[in-house]
């Protein structure tokens, strides 16, 4: 699995797509702004325009419906020109990076490496929503397959909608094959009696007493969690859970583990004046940080 350098960074920025628009960004990024205070003002307007004008006229409801109703699409139609300004420049930069390092990126609508195999014990079958973004995916020299990529649930709650996830998933294929699954997942505190699958037992580390605290292993066979989650790894759980919630599933053949974070790998606020290699050098150095999570877990989970 690839580890960029200095040099690559370097390499990254004098690429022909990417310095184009690192030379583009700030002219296109003045733009997008332009256009969308035009359009936010102009929404404004009409808004206030239709709702008085039916609200004089008797419809009070309908022109409060419908004034709010014309704000909302403005701001939609006026942050377009700004997502378009970013994008300009994220997905040179993501394609280049990720053919340097012989992995394939792809921005959305993919489905999702291993999630489907993990879904059902780490977050249930009620999600209302799932969105996948910003897949890297390659083989490494064994030829086993890994990923990374973005992923959010979300959950219904009666009018509400709670965020069940949202941050990194990373999957790969292990060099060992499991006989049962493994389940790792945020302690639960009360509600910990719930069994992730039917017939799986509690695997407890209670020489561990942090890792303990913080995480619920659930296995078919226990002993091969507690031969699986070594000390290495288990210190690497603990360093992802410092930034929210880790889900981690181990079964036959694949690995998969979720950890909270912020959405990564954007060119940036379009609304603040910053230089394009400024932007390049941070999702350059995300990209960097996500496969070294991904080198750490895959050597506890092989």
């Amino acid at each position: 699995m690839v580890e960029y350098s200095e040099n690559d960074f370097k390499d990254l920025c004098r690429a022909g797509r990417v310095s184009v628009e690192i030379g583009s960004i700030e002219d296109k990024r003045r733009d997008a702004v332009k256009k969308f205070w035009l359009y936010l003002l102009g929404g404004i307007v009409l808004s206030a325009l239709m709702g008085w004008s039916l609200i004089g006229a008797g419809w009070v409801a309908t022109g409060a419906i419908l004034g709010i109703a014309v704000l909302i699409v403005a701001i939609v139609v006026a942050i377009i020109p700004l997502s378009k300004a970013g994008e300009a420049l994220k997905h040179p930069v993501l394609e280049t990076l990720a053919e340097k390092g012989g992995m394939t990126y792809m921005p959305s609508g993919f489905d999702p490496p291993v999630y489907p195999e993990a879904r059902k014990a780490l977050f249930g079958n009620w999600l209302s929503s799932q969105t996948f973004t910003d897949l890297f995916h390659g083989i490494d020299g064994e030829g086993r397959r890994y990923a990374f990529y973005e992923g959010n649930l979300t959950r219904k709650q009666g009018k509400n909608t709670v965020t069940i996830f949202s941050g990194q998933m990373y999957a790969f294929q292990r060099r060992s094959r499991a006989s049962g699954d493994i389940v790792i997942v945020p302690d639960r505190g009360l509600f910990n009696f719930f069994k992730p699958l039917s017939g799986m037992e509690r695997v407890k580390f209670e020489s561990d007493p942090d890792f303990e605290k913080r995480f619920e292993v659930y296995a078919y066979h226990p002993h091969e969690a507690m031969a699986l989650l070594g000390t290495d790894l288990r210190r690497k759980l603990l360093e992802l859970r410092q930034a929210g919630r880790v889900f981690a599933y181990v079964g036959a053949e694949d690995a998969f583990v979720a950890a909270t974070a912020k959405n990564k790998f954007e060119a940036g606020s379009m609304f603040r004046a910053t230089a394009g290699e400024e932007r390049v050098r941070r999702m350059f150095d995300e990209v960097c940080e996500s496969l070294a999570h991904l080198r750490a877990l895959k050597a506890g989970l092989d």
